[in-house]
């Protein structure tokens, strides 16, 4: 059975840089959060930029508020291939003695949502740990997206992290696979005041994680 999240714990995970955050903010308020991340663009973030940001994150935080998602959040990417990844989290507890979900049952579960255009594939965390990530593209609002669903234990063996994703850019389809596998492979549920520890290296000495089916 699905337990609900402790009260003194906290869903902790390595995000992209520039990572907009709409639903955890730690121990800061929403507008101090965002107050931090904009002190990074002084002097050369422009207002019309600037604007954009606020606006989105404020819309972003409240399309989020009250949900049970324990983060979620935008990447922007700007250069040749402009896109907005969105990324959501979700941790599922369960009790002790319990069998999380199995790894079949999500392998198959997302396909029959994608169609005939999703794979789904098997990757290894740094600690060895086995998830998968299905992808496909959906329509969504007259337009095509790329979408992610993954899945992987807890480091513990005690539930099941569940994370969403979505690319404005179908070509970036295996990069939001990777994303949504290292996003997986990273994050751990941590008491409060603990720090994460460090990621473990893989056989291969890279810490990202890496298919094997």
């Amino acid at each position: 059975m699905a337990t609900p999240r402790t009260s003194g714990d906290r869903v902790w995970q390595r995000m992209p840089q520039g990572w907009i955050e709409f639903r955890s903010f730690g121990d800061r308020t929403p507008q101090e959060w965002l107050d931090r991340y904009l002190a990074g663009g002084d002097g050369w973030l422009p207002d019309d930029a600037r604007a954009a940001i606020v606006a989105g994150f404020h819309a972003g935080v409240a399309a989020f508020e009250g949900t049970d998602f324990d983060s979620a959040g935008v990447s922007i990417t700007l250069g040749e291939r402009p896109a907005v990844s969105f990324l959501c989290t979700n941790v599922v507890r369960v009790a002790a003695g319990t069998d999380a979900p199995s790894l079949e049952f999500h392998r198959l579960f997302p396909l029959a949502r994608f169609g005939v255009d999703s794979a789904a594939e098997t990757f290894t965390a740094p600690d060895g740990r086995v998830g998968t990530v299905a992808s496909g593209t959906l329509e969504l609002g007259g337009r095509a997206v790329v979408t992610t669903v993954g899945e992987i234990r807890l480091p513990a063996g005690d539930g099941t992290i569940l994370v969403m994703g979505m690319c404005t850019d179908t070509g970036q389809r295996t990069e939001l696979a990777v994303l949504t596998a290292f996003t997986l492979s990273t994050t751990q549920v941590l008491p409060d005041g603990v720090e994460p520890a460090p990621l473990e290296a893989s056989a291969s000495g890279s810490d990202l994680p890496h298919a094997v089916a």
